[in-house]
């Protein structure tokens, strides 16, 4: 058993590359890595994504790509067979108090996208990202909220997280288990990418040796 006709989205500031360790289908967001596409807005993005996908899919979206998973599960339910939310919030505003918010953009201005990349993957990580696109990107998705419209998504789905998540907590993985109909939470002791290539999600998720 594993993953079938995968397509992964990468989270914010990275790119297609943060996924090397897979084979399937995997997407540069507008801004990131290669794609010189505008940002205009995450809809939009939804539908360019599910235009390209050239049938069925099991979605691996981590992080911000969590979201762009869920909403494309929702406006485009034939395009999706199952969905693998890694390090994943429905509304990352409210997994935080205010001043860590405000604490997190302050980084990021200060110190730049590099130090958020340290933060997320614990190791470096270099491809393309326009700045100014990120920067709208990110002020978009800290505001997504999409606590009411995930229990209507209605593929099965496997929420990965790992428990020492410093970008986004634990927390958020049972908050989306709750919300989802048909869901299997799985936590493993990692950050906020606690699976790294195929072989250990294969095993970790799915139980095979």
């Amino acid at each position: 058993m594993g993953l079938v006709n995968p397509v992964f989205i990468h989270g914010w500031s990275f790119s297609s590359k943060v996924f090397k360790g897979f084979r399937g289908i995997k997407v540069n967001l507008p801004g990131h890595g290669g794609n010189k596409n505008p940002y205009r807005g995450f809809r939009v993005m939804v539908e360019d994504l599910a235009l390209s996908l050239p049938s069925r899919h099991d979605l691996v979206g981590w992080s911000l790509g969590g979201s762009v998973a869920l909403i494309l599960a929702l406006l485009f339910p034939s395009k999706v067979r199952r969905l693998f939310l890694i390090g994943a919030t429905p509304y990352f505003r409210g997994a935080w108090r205010e001043a860590n918010i405000r604490a997190f953009r302050l980084m990021i201005k200060r110190e730049g996208i590099g130090a958020f990349r340290r933060l997320a993957l614990g190791s470096p990580f270099e491809d393309r990202v326009d700045t100014e696109t990120a920067l709208r990107m990110i002020d978009d998705y800290i505001d997504l909220d999409l606590r009411p419209l995930v229990p209507h998504v209605g593929v099965e789905t496997y929420v990965i997280h790992g428990t020492y998540d410093r970008v986004v907590p634990v927390k958020e993985a049972f908050k989306l288990r709750s919300l989802l109909r048909r869901c299997k939470l799985i936590t493993l002791p990692g950050g906020h990418l606690p699976i790294s290539d195929e072989r250990i999600f294969v095993s970790q998720v799915f139980k095979v040796r």
